[in-house]
């Protein structure tokens, strides 16, 4: 096996543990490690835990003087429901069919693994190097769910690889510098659902052959040379070609893996061993995909007909900062704070097209994405040298605001976090965590026209929680 094929061996095993329900705002994760889960990712920028700051703030790495490595993971067990109706009418708003819109765990539980190693050089420089999952989701419906060409499965699995050093430039101030390189593997898919029932039905009720003639006017009025012959025969062939499809058939499927790059940067002053602040910045990063059998439903040729040709889509994944604070107030107690900004407002859409020239998008969803915040406050108890102690809240809010989607569920939500750290000697410990997220109930409506046969229309309400567990190993050598 070549070095390239086992690299993407290694990352592919990777990913089978990555596509999650993501527990921040739209597909973004904050579960970088199982301390910052016990204190709800409270302090993340200025606390030194343990390796983990590799993936929070590269300057943190200054605070160790010894080597160390974490590894580990939080598994998302993530409850998130869709109930309402779903209707297919025509452009008129002749009712051609009514179903249910109801899911139940429509985001599957998953593992998100993580591995961290720091290594101090000297008093001044230190490098680390690690792997975590920054951004991900799997939302997946039965192949059936009448809503199918809102649902389907929207699947996005992400391992981010950092490489880092940082400087101590005076005796307060540390600054650290990483570069990351993200691989992810991405896969839409939107099935006919009741879409395909509402053309059936619109043949029965209106007639195929009725159906047929309008068809026809519509293909002669854009291009009037058209012959009358030739473009009843392109109708047909779009009527045989929707009578052909069941509820459970592909409209829409793209996928692939790829490789996307971006850098990070942080800031860390100690006024005192007791009292820190901590600025991290995490790039921008686009991803572009491209499948060469990009499937998708097209008036191709005059004929609305499943067309397979090479696609591609750019995911633009967003900045972030975050500012944090930690104070050690007494001998045992610490409290701790974070701030996280991101720049959600440059995901405007989620758009694949065709390279062969024809001009065809493969997939289009309008997000409109806006910058949110993220408020965390925690505090650390000291219990013993071998026992310490966690907690935290946190309120985390939604990035989609006017384009609330069935496929990337989101909605603003609370954190409850409890966790602890237990030293079995002074160079090996383990952390667990566990946190309780609450969503807010939303109502959204979702409309789709196809092709100006027929509109689709869902009202949604949906409900969202969440419970995560954690468990890391840390060892210093």
């Amino acid at each position: 096996m070549t070095t390239s094929k086992l690299t993407k061996t290694l990352l592919s095993t990777l990913l089978l543990g990555a596509a999650t329900g993501a527990s921040a705002a739209a597909f973004q994760l904050a579960e970088v490690s199982t301390s910052g889960l016990g204190r709800a990712y409270a302090g993340e920028a200025a606390m030194a835990d343990n390796a983990s700051v590799v993936a929070t703030n590269p300057a943190l790495m200054s605070l160790f003087k010894q080597k160390e490595f974490s590894a580990g993971g939080v598994y998302v067990d993530s409850r998130i429901h869709m109930y309402g109706p779903v209707t297919a009418t025509t452009a008129s708003g002749l009712k051609l069919a009514t179903g249910n819109a109801n899911a139940n765990s429509v985001v599957p539980g998953a593992f998100i693994p993580n591995m961290y190693f720091v290594s101090p050089l000297n008093d001044k420089f230190a490098l680390g190097a690690g792997m975590n999952v920054n951004f991900g989701l799997k939302s997946e419906y039965s192949r059936d769910y009448d809503a199918g060409i809102f649902g389907g499965v929207t699947d996005l699995t992400t391992i981010n690889l950092n490489l880092s050093g940082s400087y101590k430039i005076t005796d307060n101030l540390t600054a650290g510098l990483g570069i990351n390189g993200v691989y992810a593997k991405a896969e839409v898919e939107r099935t006919a659902g009741i879409a395909i029932t509402g053309v059936k039905n619109m043949l029965a009720v209106m007639g195929e052959s009725n159906v047929k003639s309008r068809l026809s006017g519509a293909i002669r009025a854009k291009n009037p040379t058209v012959p009358q012959a030739v473009a009843d025969a392109l109708a047909q062939k779009t009527i045989n070609n929707l009578k052909s499809l069941d509820k459970q058939d592909s409209l829409v499927h793209l996928k692939d893996n790829a490789w996307g790059f971006g850098w990070n940067a942080g800031l860390m002053y100690e006024f005192n061993q007791d009292n820190r602040l901590g600025l991290a910045y995490h790039s921008k990063i686009d991803i572009d995909f491209t499948d060469r059998n990009a499937l998708s439903l097209q008036q191709h040729q005059g004929a609305l007909t499943p067309y397979v040709a090479e696609g591609s889509l750019t995911l633009k994944l967003p900045a972030y900062w975050e500012f944090s604070g930690f104070h050690q107030l007494t001998d045992h107690w610490a409290v701790h704070y974070s701030y996280k900004y991101t720049e959600w407002n440059r995901f405007k859409e989620l758009r694949g097209t065709y390279q062969d020239g024809s001009g065809y998008e493969a997939f289009a969803k309008k997000e409109e994405y806006k910058n949110n915040s993220r408020f965390a406050v925690g505090t650390t108890y000291n219990f013993s040298d071998a026992l310490t102690l966690r907690a935290g809240l946190a309120y985390d809010q939604a990035a989609s605001k006017q384009h609330l989607s069935a496929s990337i569920p989101d909605t603003d939500r609370m954190w409850y976090s409890l966790g602890a750290t237990y030293k079995f000697t002074p160079d090996l410990s383990v952390d667990v965590g566990f946190s309780h997220l609450r969503g807010k109930k939303k109502h959204f409506v979702e409309t789709q026209n196809i092709k100006g046969l027929l509109v689709v229309e869902a009202d949604y309400t949906t409900k969202a929680s969440a419970n995560l567990y954690g468990l890391n190993l840390n060892y210093r050598f």
